[in-house]
């Protein structure tokens, strides 16, 4: 069944037409699959070509729609998000109202908040009640196109673990468990995924891990060498194939002028290779264990997806 679609500025006039094939619909709203057809269109951030297709998510009882937008090989470029109006869909015609805000998010974890000028300037042409609507929906908005990434991320993971038939495990100080936890979202995880250690105690990063006592007394728990010691550990202790470990300083207390708050290592060691990545984030806690999460699933695929597919040498 095809969908006739109508983009409607904030003032109702019609800005673009386009037909697209109904996916699913519910009193929720409706997915839509539609290929674009127009001239290449250049953002900066992105280029839609001729070709692209476009799963659009649009939504009867929210302030926003998502646009997941691939190649026409099937090559995700990424999300493109609209703060809106909530969508008015009838039988077989859709017409949405763009407020401005909008969301750019990259599969390389890049996101860009756009139109912030533009959305100020025309404010006043909005009730004051939308304005503080669009405003609060862009943080659901920012947090739904980040849901959407991890999980991409996640499947992409999966799959290169599944193809070389490996293993993984996590050793985690700064983050609490949260790397394992998001790797776990994913249905199927137990396929691949063996378990977790929360060294967060120097004790269980000695003990358990085998984090060498010169390593913390030179080094520190929170530096490249313990964090790599850590994702050695985790294969070890847990006979994996790939360990993913994370050490650092959550917040808000406990930083120093040369380990400042918001600073996290990253280790990953798997049979390619090991490699540690250095992080300082400015978040509030949460926000930093978030960010450190984030970024150690970011770069475990990068890793993965660096060298074709081999098996583990005996």
């Amino acid at each position: 069944m095809m969908m006739h679609v109508r983009k409607l500025d904030h003032n109702g006039n019609v800005k673009a037409t386009y037909d697209g094939e109904v996916l699913t619909r519910d009193e929720h709203g409706v997915i839509l699959r539609a290929v674009w057809t127009r001239p290449a269109a250049q953002l900066g951030f992105v280029t839609f070509e001729q070709g692209d297709v476009l799963r659009e998510f649009f939504y009867a009882d929210r302030w926003y729609n998502v646009f997941e937008i691939s190649s026409a090989q099937g090559e995700l470029k990424g999300w493109y998000a609209d703060v809106t109006r909530p969508a008015r869909i009838t039988a077989d015609q859709l017409d949405w109202e763009d407020l401005l805000l909008d969301i750019w998010m990259s599969p390389q974890g890049e996101m860009l908040i756009l139109d912030e000028e533009e959305f100020a300037q025309a404010a006043h042409e909005l009730s004051a009640l939308e304005v503080a609507v669009a405003r609060q929906t862009l943080g659901v908005l920012h947090d739904d196109v980040l849901q959407r990434w991890r999980a991409w991320m996640n499947d992409q993971i999966a799959a290169q673990l599944i193809a070389r038939g490996w293993t993984l495990a996590t050793a985690e100080s700064c983050t609490g468990g949260l790397i394992s936890d998001e790797l776990t979202n994913r249905a199927g995880s137990s396929q691949y995924f063996m378990g977790g250690i929360v060294s967060y105690d120097n004790r269980i990063k000695r003990d358990v891990l085998g984090v060498r006592e010169e390593t913390l007394v030179n080094h520190g728990a929170v530096s490249e060498q313990c964090a790599l010691e850590m994702a050695r550990g985790a294969r070890c202790a847990l006979c994996v194939d790939v360990g993913v470990s994370a050490t650092g300083i959550a917040g808000p207390d406990g930083g120093s002028a040369d380990k400042p708050v918001g600073l996290v290592y990253i280790g990953v060691s798997t049979p390619l290779g090991d490699m540690a990545q250095r992080h300082v984030w400015t978040h509030d806690r949460i926000g930093n264990k978030r960010a450190t999460a984030d970024a150690a699933l970011k770069m475990l695929l990068a890793h993965l997806s660096s060298s074709p597919h081999e098996q583990p040498s005996a």
